[in-house]
């Protein structure tokens, strides 16, 4: 991967200084006391693919700098950083386009994750906006699809790919728009790789925790080994779409053993978005119109309607 370039966000001097010393041969860093200084960058320096920021900040709060930063570019990846008090904000963060959120204090190691985690998804997200350029002639005469139908194998490396083509043809009938699209990418690629991971190959959330904690690799190589291995080898995650001008609706299945999905964490309520399992599917909550479970708890049923004011 090319080199991570990050716009960090405080207003307090000693704050940005420990970022500086801590992350000065990991990434390329560019520092802003507040909003506008951080605007200013951004509209300068077009090498800028993650920005970290604080909520709370004078001159221009971290949600107006995102709001207007996203004019700049809508797929800049954005990471908030949150204080106790900060969980409306953090929900309204969600909804402007930051893609991922820590709560004060944190470690730098997960800073660290949190930052490589969205650089990559930005880069993913440039790669797939230069491919969509080739294709738009074409796709300008698109009315929708009728029972697009995948099976996906246990490799979260098709994840990505998958998930954008599908936004690719959400945006071409004009379900969603560039505003919106890496939004909606995220909220499939969460629940594609929940069927994978948890689904199929049986990852609980304390597994994936301790393997995360060993590093990427070690979390990688496990799933690779159960994705080799009885009873996990055969099984596939399925996935029916059926877009058109104005709803999308799009059926993942996994071939798991399923789980309780009447005991998932309360959608409304933005505390949960701080719990250390299951934000993907709040996540995917708050950028989907309606997240359906059904069967064993196996099937995800995501539905998503055109805007009104289009």
């Amino acid at each position: 991967m090319s080199q991570i370039s990050v716009l960090f966000v405080d207003d307090e001097e000693d704050i940005r200084t420990s970022f500086r010393v801590r992350f000065r041969q990991q990434f390329d860093i560019h520092l802003a006391a507040d909003g506008v200084a951080a605007l200013d960058i951004l509209r300068r320096r077009n090498e800028i693919n993650v920005v970290v920021t604080d909520i709370r900040m004078p001159t221009m709060s971290g949600l107006e700098m995102i709001k207007r930063a996203r004019e700049v570019d809508p797929d800049m990846g954005f990471i908030v950083v949150s204080g106790h008090g900060d969980t409306d904000d953090v929900v309204d963060a969600l909804r402007l386009g930051a893609r991922n959120f820590i709560r004060k204090p944190y470690s730098f190691a997960e800073l660290e994750e949190a930052i490589t985690l969205e650089s990559r998804r930005y880069l993913l997200i440039l790669e797939e906006r230069k491919r969509r350029q080739v294709e738009q002639a074409t796709e300008q005469f698109m009315v929708g699809v009728q029972g697009m139908t995948y099976l996906l194998p246990n490799d979260l490396d098709w994840v990505n790919p998958f998930a954008f083509r599908l936004v690719a043809v959400m945006e071409a009938v004009g379900i969603c728009d560039a505003t919106h699209r890496s939004n909606i990418g995220l909220a499939l690629i969460e629940i594609i790789s929940n069927a994978i991971e948890h689904g199929n190959l049986a990852i609980n959330g304390p597994e994936k925790r301790a393997l995360k904690a060993m590093g990427e690799k070690a979390y990688r190589d496990e799933l690779a080994r159960r994705a080799a291995m009885e009873p996990y080898q055969h099984r596939k995650v399925k996935i029916n779409a059926t877009i058109d001008g104005q709803t999308a609706i799009v059926r993942i299945e996994d071939d798991g053993d399923g789980f309780d999905y009447n005991n998932l964490p309360d959608p409304t309520n933005p505390e949960n978005l701080f719990l250390s399992s299951g934000r993907g599917i709040l996540l995917a909550c708050s950028f989907i119109d309606e997240v359906n479970f059904s069967g064993r708890g196996n099937v995800v049923t995501l539905v998503h309607h055109r805007p009104r004011s289009a």
